[in-house]
């Protein structure tokens, strides 16, 4: 083997590259082969040999005569491994993917225990189960159809795959791809990947969205046959770190989901049914008005087979959208509804002659009381949630407790030096630990002074805190199906969890955040992936679900994250040494999960490389 150097010219400039090059007899006569393409290698001319020498002393598995330098020695390491990979990925495109579990012929060899090495160790359980989901939704006939082309196609599948398994950004994406997954192999793929290719790719399927999420919609209705018949629609916002200075849709001035009101934040809407399936999607700015943006989704609705006017689909809402005007368009549009009533506190009598039931949630761990009031075009049901009674009522009172002893702190700081006691001030502090709270109004505060200077305050309880606390873990549910039960009502409007379940799989396991782009494009582009990610695990849970597995997706990343690819070398006593590419053996665990996703437990066949010592000339 030896180095040679290259100079390529491309638009006017010069380009260096280094190759590694091989020797050859053939039939023709000697010829010399390309090993590996170095790219531009950064070492003396003078070591180009050397470094040569110990890339074929480390494919050979043999230790060299003299102790060599360790920056080469760290070049050679890293050039055979290349080399190594793509010989073995090489193979097994030109032998084709075998995922057949049958035991192969007894082959023994004599060899040297003690040269045995592991190499490119790479994860292969999710991306197996992810590869095969992205398989059997067809995306990449989807991709080809919206204008995609083999290599672009096959880029937003690794994308997809990766934001599912190692969400983070293309960077990171590429380097993952190239040093840890086995993504790759399970494709057959030879491309180079690189951060801009995918980066130029993740803004092209956001150029394709409508078209891409139409497709993807429909396959996983025809597949998982989906009823459709209530959808889910709901809102979540994200938050940006930077300024995101001249940005079109991250704004600030939003309510953050997360409490981060100090950042710019952006918007998504999305429309799922009542199993978690993603039918529609849409990029909002963050300041958006949430029951401004209903109709639109309820435009996007007509772009999907089965939901014309004919159709009697149950549109379930929060009551940050179920506005009177909302709820009309709903009728309007020839749907039903069930959504949280806006009006968080009806008179008493307007329940006297609804007899309270009880029923159980899911589980039996839980109850929830209901009143029903039924009227010509409208049904009323009062639920009382006794977890959310708690869960309200912990929060409620650590608020409670905090705001009265920040005023209590604030009053006895009046008798002490050095303490603000202008009264302008007081009443500033007092107005910032109202916002800070949000308990304010359930009190009387008064704070005496005398000319400019506050002397006392004191604060009791208003009427509105029993009220408050009478309807802790209390809401209203209003329908226009009043041929419903109460129990019905409960139970349609409970699967708006399905939404919320939704947005948070999407926040803390596929990466909707952090977003780390600066321009709109890319911001938009990198969200879009990750609803493409939640409409191949959609799919996913479903078929686990089928079969009682319940793990979430996180869960099941990390069962099938010890599942890996790995390279084992040693030598033969006669002096080859052989390189196997083999997958380690599924724990239960694993095979529990490919058997009921019907998957092979062993996706990629076992590839061996003979690689023979070279005959030394004679002198």
């Amino acid at each position: 083997m030896f180095i040679r150097e290259k100079i390529k010219r491309k638009n006017g400039k010069e380009y260096i590259q280094h190759q590694l090059i091989e020797s050859v007899r053939t039939a023709a006569g000697p010829r010399q082969n390309i090993i590996l393409n170095m790219g531009k290698l950064d070492l003396e001319q003078d070591k180009w040999k050397l470094l040569a020498n110990a890339i074929e002393e480390e494919l050979q598995n043999q230790p060299g005569l003299f102790k060599s330098d360790p920056d080469i020695k760290k070049l050679a390491q890293h050039y055979a491994q290349l080399i190594l990979h793509n010989r073995l990925s090489r193979m097994a495109r030109i032998d084709g993917i075998d995922s057949s579990e049958k035991t192969e012929d007894v082959q023994y060899e004599m060899v040297d225990v003690n040269s045995l090495r592991n190499s490119d160790i790479r994860s292969l359980g999710a991306e197996h189960v992810v590869h095969n989901q992205i398989e059997e939704y067809n995306l990449d006939t989807i991709l080809k159809e919206n204008g995609f082309s083999d290599s672009q196609a096959e880029y937003a599948r690794m994308l997809i795959a990766a934001r599912l398994i190692h969400p983070s950004s293309e960077r990171e994406t590429a380097r993952w791809l190239n040093e840890n997954s086995a993504l790759c192999e399970l494709m057959q793929s030879n491309l180079a990947v690189y951060d801009n290719a995918l980066h130029r790719t993740a803004v092209m399927l956001w150029e394709k969205h409508d078209h891409i999420e139409k497709q993807l919609s429909q396959t996983a209705k025809d597949l998982f046959s989906l009823k459709e018949d209530v959808i889910l629609y709901d809102l979540t916002n994200t938050y940006f770190e930077g300024s995101k200075k001249g940005s079109k849709i991250a704004k600030p001035g939003g309510i953050s989901k997360e409490r981060r009101n100090d950042r710019p934040l952006v918007t998504l809407a999305l429309i799922v049914d009542e199993e978690g399936f993603p039918k529609r999607s849409r990029v909002l700015e963050g300041n958006v008005s949430e029951p401004d943006t209903l109709e639109t989704m309820l435009d996007q609705l007509k772009l999907f087979s089965g939901f014309g006017q004919d159709n009697k689909k149950t549109i379930v809402i929060d009551a940050g959208i179920a506005t009177d005007e909302n709820l009309e368009i709903i009728k309007g549009r020839g749907y039903q509804y069930i959504a949280v009533s806006r009006k968080r506190k009806y008179e008493e009598c307007f329940w006297d002659n609804s007899a309270e039931e009880e029923i159980m949630l899911s589980g039996k761990k839980s109850a929830l009381k209901i009143k029903i009031v039924k009227t010509e075009n409208e049904n009323y049901l009062l639920c009382h949630s006794i977890a959310k009674e708690a869960k309200e009522r912990a929060i409620y009172q650590r608020k409670i407790e905090k705001f009265e002893e920040a005023l209590t702190k604030l009053k006895l700081g009046l008798q002490k030096k050095g303490t603000t006691k202008r009264y302008d001030k007081i009443l500033e502090r007092i107005g910032r630990l109202k916002e800070q709270y949000k308990v304010g109004y359930l009190y009387k505060i008064k704070v005496q002074r005398e000319g400019k200077i506050a002397t006392d305050i004191t604060f009791e309880n208003n009427p509105v805190k029993q009220i408050k606390e009478d309807s802790l873990g209390e809401y209203v549910i209003r329908t226009n199906r009043t041929n419903l039960s109460g129990e019905e009502i409960s139970m349609i409007h409970r699967s708006l969890t399905t939404i919320e379940s939704s947005f948070k799989s999407m926040k803390s396991e596929l990466g909707l955040r952090p977003n780390y782009h600066k321009n709109d494009d890319s911001t938009i582009a990198h969200i879009f992936i990750t609803v493409i990610a939640y409409h191949v695990l959609a799919g996913i849970l479903k078929k686990l679900r089928y079969k009682e597995i319940n793990y979430t997706w996180d869960s099941i990343r990390k069962i099938l994250s010890n599942h890996g690819r790995v390279t084992n070398t040693f030598n033969e006593k006669s002096g080859n040494t052989i390189h196997i590419r083999n997958s380690s053996i599924p724990t239960i665990k694993q095979k529990e999960i490919y058997k009921a996703l019907k998957l092979k437990i062993n996706p990629l066949k076992k590839i061996k490389w003979i690689l023979s010592p070279k005959k030394k000339k004679n002198p």
